[in-house]
C-alpha cells in the first residue's frame, strides 16, 4: 500500500525512541504498530491500515536492529502488536496472544477516542470547557496558589470517579500499570481500578504480614486492597484521599469486596485528608506507598516531612510517580494545570 497517501508514517531504520515519542506527541490519537514481513498475518494487517482513524506509525521490525530495539523499548515485543496513545499518553495496548487485526485496533481506537479527545488535526481543547483534564486549553489562566491547585486536582478526580466531563485521562488496562488481573480479582480490587496510576508500588514495597501501610492518594482503593492481602489479618492499611467523592467510592468498594468474599481481610480504612497534612499519628507506618499522586502536590517537601513523621524507625517508602527531566521538552498540551491535575 501507498502509506504516504494514507497519512501513515513508516519510519526509517535510523529512527530513535526520542523521535518516535515526538511523533506520538504531535497527534491527539496515535497508533503504533509493530510488524514483520516474515509473519504471514502482518501482510493483511498492513494492507488494511488505511482504514484506521488517527495517526498510524508503522515499525517494520525485521528491516533493522534499530527498529526492533525501538519496538522492544516501547513494549511492543510481539509481532504483530500495537499501542494507542491519546494526546501522547499510552491508553491501551494489545495483549500477548490476542489476535491483532484492523478491526480489533479500530475497536480500541474508538474506545480511546470517546474516553478522551476525538481524532482531530488541531488542538482538541474544547472552547467552552477548559476544565477537561485530558483536553486542556493551553490558553486558559492557570491557578498558581496552592489552594487553587488542590481544588483543581480534587475537582478533576471527582469528575473522573463520577464519570463526568472534566475528568482525567485514564487507562483501565491493568497490564499497563504492572497489575496482575488474577491478583486484582483475588484481592477484590478489580472494581477499584480507575486507571489513574502510573505503576504499581506493591511490586517493590516488600510488605510483610502484620505491617501497617499508609497509602497517599488512595483513590478508589486499588492499592489498599492489594496491600490488605499482603499484610494479612494482623496487618492494617490506611488510605488517605482529599476528594470526598473518591473516598465514598473507596468505602463502597471496601464493602463490596468483603461481600464478594468474607474470607478477605477486613483491615482497610479510608480517611479524608490532604497528603501535606496527614490524618495519621506519629510513628505508626511500616511502609508508606503512593501511586502517581505526590507529583500533584503544590508542596512536595511538606509531603515528605509528613511521610517521615508517620513512619516508624526503619520504615520505608514505595512510590510510583512521574518526575521532570530537564533535558526533555514537555509537550505544550501537557503544560497546563488541567493536564498536570491528573
Amino acid at each position: 500500500p501507498n502509506f504516504k497517501t494514507m497519512g501513515i508514517i513508516e519510519v526509517d531504520d535510523d529512527i530513535t525512541i526520542e523521535k518516535i515519542r515526538s511523533l506520538i506527541n504531535k497527534a491527539s490519537l496515535t497508533t503504533v504498530v509493530a510488524v514483520a514481513s516474515f509473519v504471514p498475518k502482518c501482510e493483511q494487517l498492513m494492507s488494511d491500515l488505511g482504514k484506521l482513524n488517527g495517526s498510524i506509525i508503522v515499525l517494520k521490525t525485521d528491516e533493522s536492529d534499530e527498529l526492533e530495539e525501538v519496538a522492544i523499548e516501547l513494549g511492543l515485543k510481539n509481532i504483530p502488536s500495537y499501542q494507542i496513545y491519546t494526546k501522547g499518553v499510552l491508553t491501551t495496548s494489545s495483549k500477548e496472544g490476542s489476535e491483532v487485526t484492523v478491526d480489533s485496533i479500530q475497536q480500541s481506537l474508538e474506545k480511546a477516542a470517546t474516553s478522551c479527545c476525538p481524532p482531530s488535526s488541531s488542538n482538541c481543547a474544547p472552547s467552552n470547557n477548559s476544565a477537561v483534564a485530558c483536553c486542556p486549553n493551553p490558553n486558559a489562566d492557570q491557578p498558581s496558589e496552592a489552594a487553587d491547585i488542590l481544588k483543581l486536582v480534587s475537582t478533576s478526580y471527582a469528575n473522573t470517579v463520577n464519570k463526568n466531563p472534566g475528568g482525567c485521562c485514564v487507562s483501565e488496562d491493568p497490564n499497563l500499570n504492572a497489575y496482575d488481573m488474577e491478583e486484582l480479582i483475588k484481592a477484590g480490587a478489580k472494581e477499584a481500578n480507575l486507571g489513574l496510576g502510573c505503576g504499581n508500588p506493591l511490586t517493590f514495597s516488600k510488605l510483610q504480614e502484620g505491617e501497617t501501610v499508609v497509602d497517599l492518594g488512595s483513590g478508589a482503593g486499588i492499592d489498599c486492597f492489594l496491600a490488605s492481602q499482603k499484610v494479612g489479618a494482623s496487618g492494617k492499611v490506611i488510605g488517605i484521599d482529599m476528594t470526598p467523592d473518591m473516598l465514598s467510592t473507596a468505602r463502597a468498594n471496601a464493602k463490596k469486596r468483603l461481600q464478594g468474599d468474607p474470607n478477605r481481610n477486613d483491615n482497610v480504612q479510608f480517611r479524608l485528608g490532604e497528603i501535606e497534612y496527614l490524618p495519621v499519628a506519629d510513628n505508626v507506618a511500616d511502609c508508606v506507598i503512593s501511586n502517581c499522586v505526590i507529583n500533584l502536590s503544590p508542596d512536595k517537601p511538606q509531603v515528605f516531612t509528613e511521610i517521615f513523621r508517620i513512619l516508624k524507625k526503619g520504615g520505608r517508602i514505595a512510590i510510583s510517580d512521574v518526575v521532570n527531566r530537564p533535558d526533555v521538552e514537555i509537550p505544550i498540551h501537557l503544560k497546563t494545570a488541567e493536564a498536570l491535575a491528573c
